[in-house]
């Protein structure tokens, strides 16, 4: 969200495209930082996407928290973005 106003960041075709880029995208933004809230979610009925992104970005937060929050994208974005969608809530480091 910028300004309370959810954006379009980019796009990929295809899973590995799809969670390279969202990869980066943490990465630019600084990385997560892990002593404020933040969370994963998926859209759709099977978290098999968002599973597969953990493994894959496993850099981006092993040793650094215990656990991972997962949750769904509810109806209103989940309509926008389609089954199979990966989000990453989280505040960045300064």
């Amino acid at each position: 969200a910028q300004e309370g106003e959810i954006i379009m960041v980019g796009k990929a075709r295809g899973s590995r495209q799809g969670n390279n880029l969202l990869r980066q995208l943490v990465e630019k933004s600084g990385g997560i930082n892990f002593e404020k809230p933040f969370c994963l979610a998926y859209s759709g009925l099977s978290d098999a996407m968002l599973q597969k992104y953990i493994v894959d970005s496993a850099e981006l937060w092993e040793g650094k928290t215990e656990t991972l929050p997962i949750a769904t994208v509810g109806c209103t974005i989940g309509t926008h973005a389609g089954p199979g969608a990966v989000a990453v809530a989280f505040f960045a480091k300064n």
